[in-house]
């Protein structure tokens, strides 16, 4: 009787947690499809089952960045960064969301961070190329839009032509 209640017990874990995962993917659908309140609202609600989920924090953080609540943005990919240091698209979210609020040597650090983690990271090249040159290093900006540009980034081939002599 008592490996018939264990068994249950566990059955009842496994698929607790596998319900919990499919949220979280409904979750990530709705950032996905841009119905940011919606995701929000669904983060939230899962907040209590992923104290420890890294994912969790970064979904969370990269909503609440799009919906222009930065500061709570940026404490959740705390959060998420402190659980998973590898995630360069966690601290590519926190640069970003650093320099919405004017943070700029914050987010220069989290770009630096992103592209050394990922060397092929466009996005952050762009962006960290846009602090470069709000900074006045307009020769390392052109650096870093070249190479976003060479890494598909198509953004970038027009703030080459107009900021940028060749």
């Amino acid at each position: 009787m008592k490996s018939l209640m264990t068994t249950l017990l566990i059955i009842g874990i496994l698929f607790q947690s596998q319900a919990q995962q499919a949220t979280l993917a409904q979750a990530h659908e709705l950032l996905a499809d841009e119905y940011l309140e919606e995701a929000l609202d669904m983060f939230n609600s899962l907040e209590k089952n992923n104290k420890q989920n890294a994912e969790f924090y970064f979904l969370r953080g990269s909503c609440l960045s799009e919906l222009g609540e930065n500061e709570k943005a940026i404490s959740d990919l705390n959060v998420s960064i402190s659980l998973d240091g590898k995630n360069a698209n966690a601290f590519y979210q926190r640069g970003f969301a650093y320099f919405s609020i004017g943070e700029s040597p914050k987010a220069l650090k989290d770009f630096n961070q992103a592209i050394a983690l990922s060397p092929s990271f466009g996005e952050a090249y762009l962006n960290r190329g846009t602090i470069q040159y709000d900074l006045g290093k307009p020769e390392a900006a052109c650096q870093d839009w070249q190479k976003a540009l060479e890494t598909g980034i198509t953004l970038a081939q027009s703030l080459l032509d107009q900021l940028c002599k060749n």
